[in-house]
Order: C-alpha cells, then sequence, then structure tokens
C-alpha cells in the first residue's frame, strides 16, 4: 500500500531536528575544546561559561561574540534533555553562526592577509616641497618619517601637522611638521590577529588619540624597522573593514 505524504512527515522532521542539534554539538565541542586549550591550565573540568568569559576577556574579538556565546551555552543546556530532538530544533542559521565563530575566533585573518600593500615614505629631512610632490603623487596624507640613519621613527606625517607647520614656516621641513602631529605610531607583526589591531587602535583612542597608525613588519625588534621591513599601514579609517570580518 502506498504511504500518504504525511504519513513520513513527522519521521523526516525528527530526523532533520536531530541532525541539526547533532551538528550544533559537534561545533559546540570544537569550540569547547580550543577554549579549553588554550584557557584551561588546570587539569580539571571548567564549565564553558567560564571559559566563554575568559576568551571574552582576553581573546582580541571575542567580546563581539558574548551573546552568541551566552546562546550557544543555553541552546547547549537545553539539548541535553533525552527528549530533545522531539521537541527541540536548532534553526540552520544557529549551526551557520556557531561555526562562523569558531572560524573567526579559531582561524582569524591576520593584518599581513588584510592590509599588506605599498607604504610611502618621507625623510626626515625632507622640505614641504617633496612632502607636497608625494601627496599629489599618491592621493594621501599619511607618511611614516624615516630618520637620518635609515630606522623608521614612530611618527607620520599628516594633513594636520603640514597645516600647522605652514603656520610656522613656509617651507618646513618633515622634522618640523611631525613636531605638530598628534598620530601615534606602532609595530605590529604581519602574523597578528586583525583583532589585535583594533584592540591596539580602540585602546588608544580610549585615551583620547585622535589618529593611530599601525606599520606591519616581520621584524621582532620595533627599534630596528627599516623602510624595507613594512609591509602594510593600517588606520582608523580602516577600522569598518575589520569590522565587516566579523
Amino acid at each position: 500500500m502506498t504511504k500518504r505524504p504525511d504519513d513520513t512527515a513527522p519521521a523526516m522532521t525528527e530526523l532533520t531536528s536531530k541532525n541539526r542539534n547533532d551538528r550544533f554539538i559537534a561545533q559546540y565541542k570544537q569550540l569547547e575544546a580550543f577554549a579549553n586549550q588554550k584557557f584551561n591550565k588546570t587539569g580539571k573540568y571548567m564549565p564553558m561559561s567560564q571559559l566563554t568569559d575568559m576568551m571574552i576577556a582576553q581573546l582580541p574579538g571575542a567580546r563581539d561574540f558574548a551573546t552568541d556565546f551566552e546562546l550557544f551555552n543555553n541552546l547547549r543546556n537545553m539539548i541535553q534533555h533525552k527528549a530533545a530532538n522531539r521537541y527541540f530544533i536548532i534553526q540552520p542559521e544557529v549551526v551557520t553562526r556557531i561555526k562562523h565563530v569558531y572560524d573567526v575566533l579559531t582561524r582569524p585573518i591576520t593584518v599581513g592577509e588584510l592590509f599588506s600593500s605599498e607604504v610611502i615614505f618621507v625623510n626626515e629631512s625632507d622640505h614641504f616641497a617633496t612632502v607636497m610632490s608625494k601627496v599629489r603623487e599618491h592621493h594621501h596624507t599619511q607618511f611614516p618619517v624615516v630618520r637620518t640613519d635609515g630606522m623608521l621613527m614612530r611618527r607620520v606625517v599628516t594633513a594636520n601637522a603640514m597645516a600647522h607647520a605652514l603656520s610656522v614656516s613656509k617651507a618646513p621641513t618633515v622634522s618640523e611638521m611631525i613636531q605638530h602631529t598628534e598620530s601615534v605610531v606602532f609595530f605590529i607583526q604581519s602574523s597578528a590577529s586583525i583583532f589585535t589591531a583594533e584592540k591596539m587602535m580602540l585602546d588608544e583612542m580610549r585615551t583620547g588619540k585622535k589618529s593611530v597608525v599601525l606599520l606591519l613588519t616581520n621584524v621582532t625588534d620595533f627599534k630596528k624597522v627599516r623602510p624595507a621591513d613594512v609591509l602594510g599601514l593600517i588606520n582608523i579609517a580602516d577600522l569598518p573593514q575589520i569590522l565587516s570580518k566579523k
């Protein structure tokens, strides 16, 4: 006898719910294992709620997923009920979301992957005309400064610095311009997470800094960085690009 379509509906629904729930739990266990490996140094059981608190506090980028962690923990507790597959179905978007959170936190995009680019420099001894020539050629007004010994300074020439210097001298040098710059310059390893870069910039902005520049490099001694060692530049204008990756 041919079965009516509605005869199979309950079985299909139960199978679908079980598959979704199983996929969610599998991904949840991966996230839990990652958190345990990274933060649990006790060798003893640590509840996931405690582990997620540690991720939020210590892992760059994790704070933005605080609401997700709370949801995942609550769903996991509900699914533990032996009859959960009969009345509780994880929605596909939740499975997709927990996988996304896991991927972002365990395999974050590096600053080198996202922001590697040519960086244009000016020399400490350059004059205003030289800087303006580079502004016209490259269509921006933010140039890291090279010292006379060939090493990079933690200073950047900006449009505001140029304007201030012009109010004092008709032909200021770069050395005079950077006396008026408010930009803060840091070096960051190109292998660092984009969320590490985000945290560095936001931390400085919270102290009142209006212009923060990060220079990408593979050099470990930041006192000995030369122009050839710089692989890219990140500034506050790049924050939306970082946020879009969450």
